[in-house]
């Protein structure tokens, strides 16, 4: 089920942008969220789409695969971060690869990840959680931008 943006800025609902380049995956992903009553997703599948849509839509999560065409992941995270219009938005990453983006996880203080191949209704429980989450859209104080 797609969504207009129209619905996306109603209240009744939690967008999730699903950023992944593989479209069968990144549409099994938002299909298995927009099944979820008072949510919609809607894949993208690359980082210059996501950073599109945020311009659009304001998404209450995003689902980030870390190795993407052009820009990965975490280059994507970091640019949402700096944004004040998407610094808040939770990010829940996929990755294939999680031993070797451990590091990468760890210095941006990304806590939030699942290992593919994965559960559905894994992604779509995270994804739950970090859109109701009290401190929704906050990170930790490790992936705050600190002074230079």
């Amino acid at each position: 089920m797609k969504n207009s943006e129209g619905q996306a800025q109603t209240g009744a609902r939690k967008v999730v942008i699903v950023v992944e380049d593989e479209p069968a995956i990144g549409e099994l992903i938002a299909e298995a969220i927009s099944d979820e009553p008072g949510y919609c997703a809607i894949h993208v599948p690359g980082p210059a789409a996501a950073l599109e849509a945020t311009k659009h839509v304001t998404a209450d999560v995003m689902v980030v695969d870390v190795r993407l065409p052009g820009m990965s992941g975490f280059e994507l995270y970091d640019r949402l971060k700096k944004d004040p219009r998407t610094s808040r938005i939770p990010v829940l990453f996929e990755t294939a690869t999680a031993s070797d983006d451990m590091s990468e996880f760890r210095r941006r203080g990304i806590a939030t990840y699942v290992k593919k191949p994965f559960d559905l209704n894994v992604i779509v429980e995270y994804v739950k959680r970090l859109a109701t989450a009290p401190n929704s859209g906050s990170p930790p104080a490790s992936a705050r931008p600190r002074p230079v």
